[in-house]
């Protein structure tokens, strides 16, 4: 059937008469930017790099193109814009081009609508290699916060009793990122971490009553700084702060008397997690999350004692954070992520330090915040393979779901406004493989959903990645021609490993509340379960015969690395605080990362002695590295740049690629693929803004 028309998002394209319409205003497109429009349109993924258009719509006049080119995008942007279609349609992907992100389906003659943008396929080939903008973790996901990276959960299967459609308002619009967001108790100001570029993070305070007011920096001098609270009476900001060497501060701003006093050392603090929170009702108490051995537990520090004392006890591997104190009455709320089942729950720990679920076994909780008028939790969490705010009252019942926008990272409620403030993301990822030798893209996978950590499959040159696509995390495989999706309906997936010498693969599966490790084929795409006894398994690897895993293993508050041999041989690694594995040169060499410690370490089984060989792998990189051909690769950050380095037995480090900073994706964002590349998870140059939602009054 004959195309004449094509839905784009709410707008309604007319070939015919090259008219964008939408309700009851329409523009006219030049025949340029008509056709510029209709290429992303019959492009895969609706991506389309300059090159291309320049060869398509301009005859391969570079002069004239270039200039076209860049008008055109800007003319598409300004129409949407005219129709008002406030939400950027054209993302900026590094090293690919630009992409259309909203929904399009192709209208027939017969007003048959056709959904041309359900089975992603993989982009074309560019020619260039186009320079990557600063881009966010997110949050990370965004919705993937955590240290561990946890892609497990409890499907939800419950209907949902309300949905609530706030009133929404644009708060900041600042270019560059807004994040761990703090209304004061009055309702007057907004405090937050503000970065852009290369620049640290630094803490500002936005007047809520001005909306053209300009952002307050509170503090001085070249440290990150971040997750501010207010105290009750709004006088004095609580921080942390990062000095040069990676140490954590807690720090109290006196925002009357303009000075600033270190409270504690020795606090917790990963990007985008909020680790301290002031009393509601004591301005003497300051709860703040802190770094022990092999866990991270809350601590109280009392400003009339100058004491800190355990507030949580998390088990090993264990983190608690964004720190609540309700009120007088009903004790401490916190996130806790828990490796032993690897998904994460909000906790109220009451007056008696008894612990009640909130919200449990979760692929990722955000953040939240709690209403002292309300009596009710606001909870940033992943639910079905997407992120919800959910309102859940004390006793732990969902009251109702907020309907929202982009991708919601940090939020703070006001009682007195009755207003939600939530920081929200755009931002995505997509996957490349990348050559070593002159960094040429050799393939590309990007969709309008998120796809990342892919693993390479020698034995057919398949890509295996894992994607929100379906309602849950799965994994998806690659064949340069299409993508389809292998654990569809199976539960949510955590990353998976390739092995190196046929089609198999192995990947954990979270469903019903239980995890199990499975081990398919790609080809069969059947699936054994691997008994492993109680233990949890997470950041897997395989052996270089392609005849055993390696594993970190939980069971009981113990975490270890674990090897299983196909022959169903189950043994410990004697290797301390192990976070993942990888072979080396022989059977008996494994190049490991710890648990929160930066670095590598060069494990041999026969002695079992270790030895670190670099302390530039990033402890929230832990799976960013891999061996091959005598290097060790991994990703070394810093505020500048991300590197690609591999470092050889003599422990001489040599850079085999660069990106601009926080290009590539946290936790798994590097592997190996056919010797002469890689492949890497980037991410879209990322902005964040401050949304607040006016909540209707409850009654």
């Amino acid at each position: 059937m004959d195309v004449i028309q094509y839905q784009i998002g709410p707008c309604t394209l007319d070939c015919s008469i090259m008219t964008l319409s939408c309700g009851s205003q329409s523009v006219k497109l030049s025949a340029k930017v008509f056709e510029l429009l209709k290429l992303f349109i019959e492009s895969p993924d609706h991506i389309v790099s300059r090159q291309t258009a320049i060869d398509i719509i301009w005859d391969g006049n570079q002069g004239v193109g270039e200039k076209g080119f860049t008008n055109s995008v800007w003319l598409i942007r300004k129409s949407f814009k005219d129709l008002n279609i406030e939400d950027d349609l054209l993302l900026t992907l590094p090293k690919l081009g630009y992409q259309l992100v909203l929904p399009i389906c192709a209208i027939s003659v017969a007003s048959q609508q056709v959904n041309i943008a359900e089975e992603p396929k993989p982009a074309r080939i560019l020619p260039k290699w186009i320079g990557i903008s600063f881009g966010l973790i997110f949050v990370l996901l965004l919705g993937f916060s955590g240290y561990q990276f946890k892609l497990s959960h409890q499907q939800q299967t419950a209907q949902l009793p309300v949905s609530i459609t706030p009133i929404k308002n644009k708060v900041t619009n600042f270019e560059g990122v807004e994040e761990h967001i703090a209304v004061s108790n009055n309702g007057n100001y907004l405090a937050m971490q503000w970065r852009s570029g290369d620049l640290l993070g630094k803490i500002y305070i936005k007047d809520l009553n001005n909306a053209d007011s300009p952002l307050k920096l509170i503090s001085f001098g070249e440290y990150e700084e971040a997750s501010p609270t207010w105290s009750p009476s709004d006088e004095k900001l609580a921080y942390v702060r990062l000095s040069t060497s990676g140490d954590c501060e807690v720090r109290v701003r006196h925002l009357l008397q303009n000075t600033d006093s270190l409270i504690a050392e020795g606090c917790f603090y990963l990007p985008y997690k909020r680790v301290l929170s002031w009393s509601t009702s004591d301005e003497n108490t300051l709860v703040f999350a802190k770094q022990l051995n092999d866990r991270v537990a809350l601590f109280a520090y009392s400003f009339i004692t100058q004491q800190v004392t355990p507030l949580t006890q998390p088990g090993k591997n264990e983190i608690d954070f964004a720190p609540h104190q309700l009120d007088a009455n009903n004790g401490v709320a916190f996130i806790r992520e828990k490796s032993s089942s690897m998904q994460m729950s909000l906790i109220l720990q009451n007056n008696e330090n008894q612990l009640i679920d909130i919200l449990a076994n979760k692929v990722t909780i955000v953040d939240f915040d709690y209403s002292v008028k309300n009596k009710v939790f606001y909870v940033n969490h992943v639910d079905a393979g997407g992120l919800a705010i959910s309102e859940i009252d004390i006793a732990a019942n969902l009251v109702s779901t907020i309907t929202h926008e982009g991708l919601p990272s940090s939020i703070s409620f006001s009682d007195i406004a009755n207003t939600l403030y939530i920081t929200e993301h755009i931002s995505k990822e997509y996957i490349a493989q990348v050559a070593y030798q002159d960094q040429k893209v050799l393939r590309t996978i990007s969709s309008s959903s998120r796809d990342m950590y892919a693993r390479y499959l020698k034995s057919s040159a398949d890509v295996l990645f894992l994607s929100n696509r379906s309602s849950l995390w799965s994994i998806w495989k690659n064949n340069q021609i299409n993508s389809k999706n292998l654990t569809k309906n199976m539960g949510n997936a955590g990353v998976v490993a390739t092995s190196p010498t046929d089609l198999s693969f192995a990947v954990t599966i979270n469903a019903d509340e239980k995890q199990t490790l499975f081990i398919g084929n790609t080809e069969s795409e059947l699936f054994e379960s691997v008994d492993i006894g109680e233990l949890a398994a997470e950041n897997i690897s395989w052996s270089k015969d392609g005849k055993a895993l390696y594993f970190k293993g939980t069971q009981d508050d113990k975490s270890a690395i674990y090897r299983y041999s196909l022959n169903h041989h189950l043994e410990p690694i004697k290797f301390g605080q192990g976070n993942y594995a990888v072979e080396g040169e022989t059977p008996d060499i494994l190049y490991m990362s710890r648990f929160n410690v930066n670095g590598i370490w060069r494990f041999d089984a026969r002695t079992n002695q270790s030895i670190q060989i670099t302390d530039r792998l990033a402890k929230y990189d832990f799976g960013s590295f891999y061996f091959e051909n005598g290097y060790v690769y991994f990703v070394e950050r810093s505020k500048l740049e991300d590197k690609i380095q591999r470092i050889n037995a003599d422990h001489q480090v040599q850079t085999i690629m660069t990106f601009p900073a926080n290009s590539i994706r946290k936790f798994f964002g590097i592997s190996s693929a056919d010797e002469a590349s890689l492949l890497l998870t980037l991410k879209v140059a990322n902005e964040a803004d401050v949304t607040s939602y006016e909540l209707p009054v409850k009654h």
